[in-house]
């Protein structure tokens, strides 16, 4: 009769995860942690702000080919893509490379439907900024009360 070790199949669970991260790594499957060992982060990393008329992402996309870059709207959603240039340096010689670079797509869903239609888009100094007006049955309307 064999004795379970928690420990030990935890050591080893540890290990087999270790090895799968650096196949991953030496194979070229793409990294999502812009912050090594802390977390793996969406990219490009956004903020949303909204109003009565509006819905405003701003996309954190630094040293992108704006030729690449797309933005698509439907209803209730919005995808972001594009791609990150390569660095023409020999892996070799990289002491440190902690920057992602590749095809990225993210979808974002909205709480709110858009009018897909008058959506706009700008790129400034690394910030995507894409405006999108409200749908006008999402939009708030005052109701005049009757007092009777």
């Amino acid at each position: 009769m064999s004795v379970w070790n928690f420990l030990k199949e935890m050591d080893q669970l540890q290990s087999q995860l270790g090895e799968l991260t650096r196949f991953g790594a030496r194979h070229g499957f793409p990294r999502t942690a812009f912050l090594p060992g802390v977390s793996a982060r969406h990219f490009p990393m956004i903020n949303i702000a909204s109003d009565d008329q509006k819905v405003v992402i701003e996309a954190l996309a630094p040293g992108l080919d704006t030729d690449s870059l797309k933005v698509q709207a439907l209803a209730n959603r919005v995808t972001i893509s594009g791609e990150k240039a390569k660095v023409n340096v020999d892996a070799e010689k990289f002491h440190r490379n902690e920057r992602s670079t590749g095809k990225f797509s993210r979808t974002i869903e909205l709480s709110t439907q858009i009018d897909p239609e008058k959506v706009t888009a700008e790129y400034s100094k690394g910030i995507l900024t894409v405006t999108l007006p409200k749908a006008e049955k999402a939009k708030a309307h005052n109701v005049a009360i009757s007092v009777k």
